[in-house]
Order: C-alpha cells, then structure tokens, then sequence
C-alpha cells in the first residue's frame, strides 16, 4: 500500500506511469448492486443492524455456499465482517491463545503473519518455491509442525501467486491435518477468479476439514467492491458466536447500506471478469516468458497476479542501473518503463515480483509494450 501510494503520487503529478502493484480489480459493483444501496439511503435503511449481519444477507452467503461451493451452513453460522481482513483478524482473535503456532504457507499476503503477531500468536512460515508450484506438499507440512501448532492457514487461489489447489492437492494435506488435530481458515476471496479448472475448497474434501474450519470470503475481488468493505466467516456455530461477540465490542455491524447492496450482488457476478482475467494473464504470461529476462514457468490457475522470478536479473542492469534485488528491479522498471510493479520482499519471496494484471486490454497491452521495450534495453 506504501508503494502503491507513491506511484499514485507520481501519476497525480503528471507521470505516465501503469500501477500494477494493488489487488483490486479494475472493475465496478454490479448496477443493481449499486442501485439498491441508494434505495437503502432514500429508505432510511441506516440506522445500526445486527452485529452477525442481516439475516437475508446471511441467509443469501448460505444459499451460495450450498449452491456454488456444495457446503452446508445456517445463517447463524455466517458473520459478515468490515472485509476480509476483519473475518481473519476476528477468527484468529477468538482462536488464538499465547504462544500457539499458525502455519503459513509462504510466499503469502503479509496481513497473515502481522495479525497472528498482533494477538500474541507465533506466525511459523513454510517458504514455497517454484519447484512445487508455489504449493503446500505433505512432506512440508509434517516437517513443520510441532506440538504447539494450532493451526493453518490456506489461501487458494494465492496471494501473491495466484497457485490454486486441486482436489488431489488438498486431499494429499488431509492425513497430516488430522493426524496433529490442526484446525484450518482457509481464505477464498479469489475463488470465484478461476482459470483452466475447477474450483474447490478443503472443506470439499474431508469431513475433518469441513468440521474444523473456518472458511473466510468476501465481496472486493469477485465483484469488485474493495472500498464496500464486506467479508464474512461462515464457521462451527460456537466459533461463530464467538466471533460475532468479538466483533459486537470492535465495530459491531457492518456498513448496513454495503449490506443490501452485498446482497443483491451476491446474485449477480459477472462471469465475464474471468475471461477478461483470463486474457490479461495470457498476454502477460506470453510477454514474460518469451520476451524478458524474468522467469516464470508455470501459468497461474486463479487470483489477477503473476509472480515472476527475477533471480536471473541480479547484476544486470537496465538504464545504467544494476539489479541487485527485487526492490530494486521493481525501482528501475518504474523509472525506465514507468511500470510499478510489488517487490517479492512483501511476500517473503525476495527473488519474485507480483504484477497484477486486473487492467483493462490496452493498458495491458502497454504493459506487455513498455516491457519488452524495456528489456531489449539491457546493457
């Protein structure tokens, strides 16, 4: 968010600079969405709600959950939160004793590790690579677990990679999962943002997982109302109780006009932002792979980023000017290119950057322009 602020600094200032460093998508709430909200102004429906959420709100984030995703809740399982980042730090506040462990698969959105840290809970980060697609193995997660592991956080499709898990992938997890009894959020806020295959949730995939999750979504990405402020935790009833009393002595509810706009647009996602997505990825994907000297093999199945290596960058340099990190490369390109782009030092993953690729088709094709212009300038 630093970085981002900076370029929107220089943009503001008359530069022509592509900032392709935030996670938001680049486009808007569904019409209806925005229209019903603005009825809700006109009928006064602005005086405070229940803290979980209103009920046909959480009674529409049930009836999704069992049609898009096969899971079973009642609505006095689901509390609708300020965003995600509130679901998450909700749940962890209302699970989290001294000193317990929480795995985190890295590279990984750093909100992750500062909130365990916050409520005096031990972040335990498991580095990822490109070798296993950015992706947890079984081996890993045994090798990292330990008496005071309490539990796990998987996010899928991933910030900042964009690696999406299948079936098989999560099923693979399940022995260990239950065998150190750990309990799981796992984060879906790009779910509906899925290229090439299907999308699945762990809780899919064992009744263990199902029982002993706690599954976090929202409304900024799929339906592109980060400034709404809308996520939700649907959980085990005396989870979510717990968590709705956490929350009644933080904000209480939520925005209550976001709420019936939330619930209209619940019904109304725009299957047309993934083949969008999907054909930004593919362009920059080509881009990276054929015309620069980054590195990334395997194409990401979800989210709106691409997160290449830059290792074969270090002590080059480009403009006159030496590569010696990420957070240097990432200098350069906005200053030759007038690129911005996310150093992969966010993420725990210095020898990467992220690039989100949420931007309409020309601005994309200037990217992929600007880029290659770029890198036939090594010297």
């Amino acid at each position: 968010m630093e970085l981002n602020s900076k370029i929107n600094e220089l943009i503001n200032s008359g530069k022509d600079v592509i900032n392709l460093t935030v996670g938001e998508p680049n486009y808007y709430e569904p019409s209806n969405a925005a229209h019903v909200a603005i009825e809700a102004i006109n009928e006064h429906f602005t005086h405070y709600t229940s803290t979980p959420g209103i009920l046909s709100l959480r009674q529409a984030i049930v009836k999704k959950l069992k049609e898009d995703n096969q899971l079973d809740f009642s609505a006095d399982q689901i509390v609708v939160s300020n965003g995600g980042k509130q679901a998450l730090y909700n749940t962890l506040a209302v699970l989290l004793n001294e000193g317990d462990e929480v795995l985190i698969p890295t590279p990984a959105w750093p909100s992750y590790a500062s909130q365990v840290e916050l409520l005096d809970g031990v972040p335990k980060e498991i580095p990822l690579s490109e070798d296993t697609g950015f992706k947890l193995t079984p081996d890993l997660l045994e090798k990292n677990c330990s008496p005071k592991t309490k539990l796990i956080i998987l996010n899928s499709p991933s910030n900042p990679t964009g690696a999406t898990y299948t079936s098989a992938e999560f099923k693979a997890l399940v022995p260990i999962i239950e065998k150190h009894k750990l309990l799981v959020i796992s984060d879906e806020i790009y779910e509906k943002l899925v290229y090439d295959m299907d999308y699945v949730s762990p809780l899919n995939v064992s009744q263990y997982i199902r029982e002993n999750s706690i599954l976090i979504n929202g409304f900024s990405k799929a339906f592109g109302m980060t400034g709404w402020r809308i996520g939700y935790t649907a959980a085990p009833i005396e989870v979510s109780k717990k968590i709705a009393a956490f929350q009644s002595q933080t904000t209480a509810n939520i925005n209550s006009i976001a709420q019936k706009a939330a619930e209209v647009a619940l019904a109304n996602f725009e299957i047309q932002h993934v083949a969008e997505l999907k054909r930004n990825r593919d362009i920059l994907f080509k881009a990276i792979q054929e015309d620069t000297d980054m590195s990334l093999d395997d194409c990401p199945n979800g989210a709106f980023y691409l997160f290449p290596n830059i290792k074969g960058l270090i002590g080059k340099t480009y403009g006159g000017q030496e590569v010696h990190n990420s957070q240097d490369f990432c200098h350069i390109l906005l200053k030759e290119a007038g690129i911005g782009i996310t150093p992969g030092d966010v993420f725990d993953a210095p020898n990467n950057v992220r690039i989100s690729y949420a931007k309409d088709l020309q601005t994309i094709k200037t990217v992929r322009d600007r880029l290659i212009s770029f890198f036939e300038g090594e010297n």
